[in-house]
């Protein structure tokens, strides 16, 4: 299913449920202020400077999939295709969002670098330690996705044969998905665990404010849906939990915090390579 509301490429008008579109997505570091679902839908956005970042990357976007041999209608972009004062909506949107930016028909990315610091082992630019960006790689063409493989490995810990699509990512260990996620930050602690939803296909209900405890109950949600024990096959770190850095009082964890799962997916750092056997897994009773 298609994201409910989609920005038209040449009026930047937004629109709701368009039926069966092809549609591109645009993928880009969030700049505060960013423009707002509130915002495009009337025409306070018109007012805004034109050049500013924000209005700049969506025209551009917008341009970008005009301007294709077949042109494409549709943009949506998460800053402001999601009523997110509309708690109902902001929850499906971050149920289906995996799904959405895998049925798009291109993806735009504003990467200032592809290069960067060093992040636990990996040269990350602040692009590749957006927690988001995870689950989405100027204007300008880069290289195929072939040959950037290597360096996107070397930056996200995605393993090459998943990056090209000669393996499937569906078949990655439950540890091997969350180590990706290792060292990769959010505005909004809650969205560490909200962010994952679809690369580890399950729903959840969305609890702005339970702060550490989202990343909890996702494992919890995993082991009522899947029977992957590579779930438990995590370290404690040795650095701190990067993901919750400059959050406050929540950076830190005593031993007593910690129990059969994880308190971040900073602790699956060194499991990329847990593979499950299918024959070794165990599997829930047939229901009768």
């Amino acid at each position: 299913m298609p994201p409910a509301w989609l920005i038209n490429t040449l009026t930047y008008a937004l629109h709701k449920n368009v039926k069966s579109p092809e549609y591109a997505i645009l993928s880009h570091k969030w700049v505060e202020p960013e423009i707002t679902f509130q915002q495009l839908d009337s025409t306070e956005w018109r007012t805004i400077n034109l050049e500013s970042q924000p209005i700049k990357k969506i025209r551009d976007a917008c341009k970008k999939a005009r301007e294709r041999r077949e042109p494409i209608e549709w943009l949506w972009v998460d800053t402001c295709c999601i009523d997110k004062t509309n708690n109902v909506e902001l929850a499906s949107a971050l149920n289906s969002m995996f799904e959405w930016y895998f049925g798009a028909t291109i993806q735009n990315g504003q990467v200032k670098s592809l290069l960067g610091s060093n992040v636990g082992g990996r040269s990350r630019s602040c692009w590749h330690r957006d927690t988001w960006n995870s689950t989405m790689v100027n204007w300008n063409f880069m290289d195929t996705r072939k040959n950037l493989a290597d360096l996107l490995h070397k930056k996200t810990g995605v393993a090459e044969q998943y990056l090209t699509g000669a393996s499937n990512f569906k078949v990655a260990s439950v540890a091997t998905k969350m180590s990706w996620m290792a060292g990769r930050t959010t505005t909004a602690i809650e969205d560490i665990a909200y962010s994952m939803l679809g690369l580890l296909n399950i729903t959840m209900d969305i609890r702005y404010g339970e702060g550490v405890k989202a990343f909890m109950r996702l494992q919890r949600t995993l082991m009522e849906s899947s029977t992957d024990e590579s779930l438990f096959a995590w370290t404690t770190p040795t650095s701190g939990l990067a993901c919750y850095r400059g959050l406050g009082q929540v950076a830190e964890f005593s031993p007593a915090h910690w129990g059969l799962l994880a308190p971040s997916p900073d602790c699956f750092s060194n499991s990329s390579d847990l593979v499950v056997l299918p024959d070794r897994c165990p599997s829930f009773p047939e229901a009768r």
